[in-house]
């Protein structure tokens, strides 16, 4: 039997996620056509395929940790933690036990595949991509990285607002969920019967300092909330509580674990990876399971968003990028192992994620082609 191609790889495993739902297969597709890095973020199960074809690649790089797994350039934002807002890798979804260079060179391939986006030269995205290695190497020997003044204005900015601007657009005049197509869809009824149970389960799981009474988890109002490109088809609800003095928004989401291993998801290991990998963790966050799916939970705070590469300052690129990488160092330092990283190992990074960066723009327009034939041009 031939091998099949990567395109075909994520195409199977889009359609096996997503059967029976044909208008979100549409919309992820869509999304991930717009561009190689787009296509990157959506396509957890081509990476971990061409990591598997090319894994000598990766041999002999330094370090063993616990990984965000899924990582790009946009996941890292904002989130709410126990004192005020914060800024880090907000996504270990797909986290698993394994190589540090398996985060690296994903994150340097997603840093060559956003050139487009960020606006740069060939020539300047390699900077960049060294600069982040420069981050990493100082994130994961414990050496402080400058937080770029952007950031911190947008820290600054958001830990200003008041309480009750998570609830400025998402609710509408009755006090209900705002339902929208393309972001906030009905939830069905025999999913929105498993809520209660769930978020009891959530609360006797928090440690008792940090448990909402019971009366706050009264549930008032539920959704799908659709959102990202590559949770597309995990199910993911918007739920309104009673809250404390003003309602409170909850998301939760299902735990779908990583492509690249294939161990059962576990709700509670993302939320102890979490815990230890973050220096402030998100604030009520923890696990549950709704009905058969595990999930995790967490309460929205203000503006809780990934922030795109479109919206970063061209001056801010670099020390940017060195950021991020410092970030991922330290998750490394955290959760594992990091061995020092010397010249020839930087090297060899970015070697591989020149060549995985290439086969994804190979990949991407043959996907391209499935997604024209399929859907047409618009």
């Amino acid at each position: 039997m031939a091998t099949p191609s990567l395109a075909q790889v994520q195409l199977d495993a889009d359609q096996s996620r997503l059967v029976g739902r044909p208008g979100l297969l549409e919309r992820k597709w869509r999304r991930m056509a717009r561009s190689p890095f787009a296509f990157l973020r959506g396509a957890s199960p081509l990476w971990a395929e061409a990591v598997r074809r090319e894994a000598r690649r990766l041999q002999g790089l330094p370090g063993r940790a616990w990984l965000v797994g899924d990582l790009h350039l946009e996941n890292v934002g904002l989130f709410r933690a126990a004192r005020g807002v914060t800024f880090h890798v907000n996504d270990f979804d797909e986290t698993f036990e394994g190589p540090c260079a398996f985060d690296v060179v994903r994150l340097l391939t997603s840093t060559l595949l956003a050139r487009d986006e960020l606006k740069v030269s060939g020539v300047q995205v390699l900077a960049l991509a060294h600069a982040m290695l420069d981050g990493y190497v100082a994130g994961a020997r414990g050496r402080a990285v400058g937080v770029p003044a952007f950031v911190q204005q947008l820290v600054a900015q958001v830990n200003a607002l008041p309480p009750e601007a998570v609830l400025k657009k998402k609710l509408d005049d009755t006090g209900a969920l705002v339902r929208t197509p393309e972001k906030t869809p009905p939830a069905p009824a025999q999913v929105v019967k498993l809520v209660p149970a769930a978020l009891a389960l959530w609360r006797a799981g928090l440690p008792v300092k940090r448990r909402p009474p019971p009366a706050a988890l009264e549930v008032l109002d539920v959704t799908r909330r659709l959102a990202g490109t590559g949770s597309l088809g995990v199910e993911r609800l918007l739920v309104l509580t009673r809250g404390e003095g003003a309602p409170w928004l909850l998301e939760v989401k299902e735990v779908r674990g990583a492509a690249m291993v294939k161990s059962q998801p576990s709700a509670e290991t993302l939320v102890a990876v979490m815990e230890r990998a973050l220096p402030r963790p998100p604030a009520c966050f923890g696990a549950s399971r709704l009905g058969r799916r595990p999930v995790i939970v967490t309460r929205l705070g203000p503006k809780e968003d990934k922030l795109g590469v479109d919206e970063l300052p061209p001056e801010a690129l670099e020390p940017y990028l060195r950021f991020v990488g410092s970030l991922v160092g330290e998750v490394h330092r955290r959760t594992g192992a990091p061995q020092p990283w010397r010249r020839e190992h930087r090297a060899r990074a970015l070697d591989a994620a020149q060549h995985l960066a290439g086969l994804h723009q190979t990949a991407f327009l043959q996907f391209c082609d499935v997604v024209f034939d399929r859907f047409g041009a618009r």
